[in-house]
């Protein structure tokens, strides 16, 4: 088992580095933003996906799947979001059990605002000490465990969300 005993110990070497330097990134970044814009990632990536979608509007199971949170946890954070303007909840015509979050004129003006902060704050924190090869890497890596973990149950990972 020499040499498998050798790769397993190496490939749990890289994913410490991963959880620990994500974990950092994260937290960093959350507190950047939160404390120049009061924008949260969670608040942040919420706005994000609703300015990119048709009509500025997602079903809230949609969206809770798009950012991996439980739907109570969704629940919790658009009604936080309503109550500040950022976006509308509205029953859906056609089923009446579904609910959609709309992106509100509010929503678009904080989202605008917090953009070029969340961009310049990524290039400060990652962006700018990559090169090609090494973001290369980074895509192929992270996009094929984006889509195992897409196929798999959305439960743990809905549990466990890291916002960023």
């Amino acid at each position: 088992m020499g040499d498998s005993e050798n790769d397993r110990a190496f490939i749990l070497k890289a994913w410490r580095a991963y959880i620990e330097s994500s974990g950092r990134l994260v937290a960093e970044l959350e507190h950047r933003m939160k404390t120049a814009s009061g924008l949260d990632m969670g608040d942040f990536n919420m706005l994000l996906l609703l300015s990119e979608a048709p009509d500025e509007r997602m079903r809230m199971g949609e969206l809770a799947r798009e950012l991996a949170f439980a739907p109570g946890r969704l629940t919790y954070r658009a009604t936080n979001l309503a109550k500040r303007g950022w976006i509308e909840r509205k029953a859906s015509g056609s089923d009446k059990r579904g609910i959609w979050a709309i992106l509100t004129t509010d929503g678009r003006r904080v989202l605008r605002k917090a953009r070029p902060l969340h961009a310049r704050l990524v290039d400060e924190l990652m962006i700018d000490h990559l090169d090609r090869s090494q973001a290369e890497v980074m895509l192929e890596v992270f996009t094929s465990l984006n889509n195992r973990m897409r196929g798999l149950s959305d439960e743990p990972a809905q549990k466990s969300r890291i916002s960023g």
